[in-house]
């Protein structure tokens, strides 16, 4: 897997090369079919395999399945996980912002 802070492809005319830290590009760039292991999921985010286990362990990934005898996900099941917590994230800081209110008239 590529890590996305350093772009493996040279920009297109006219396009700027743009390096941002901690954005995972090369996750948005696959196809939601595509398969990706505990390897390249590691790769992907510059982890090593335990961190990754740990991270579903955790809840922050989603559990893998078995596929022949290594863990992998498929890339949509990575990215509506994400996704959802984002959204379970933002309904929670309304519900704290809508507590303080109701506490401070």
């Amino acid at each position: 897997m590529v890590e996305s802070d350093t772009p493996s492809e040279e920009p297109a005319d006219g396009e700027e090369s743009l390096q941002l830290p901690g954005v995972i590009a090369a996750l948005g760039e696959m196809k939601p079919g595509a398969v990706i292991t505990e390897e390249g999921v590691a790769n992907l985010f510059n982890r090593c395999t335990a961190s990754v286990k740990r991270a579903v362990q955790r809840g922050e990934l989603p559990p893998p399945c078995r596929l022949f005898g290594s863990n992998a996900w498929t890339v949509g099941v990575l990215v509506g996980h994400i996704e959802r917590r984002l959204q379970e994230a933002a309904a929670e800081a309304q519900r704290l912002a809508a507590k303080i209110r109701k506490l401070n008239p």
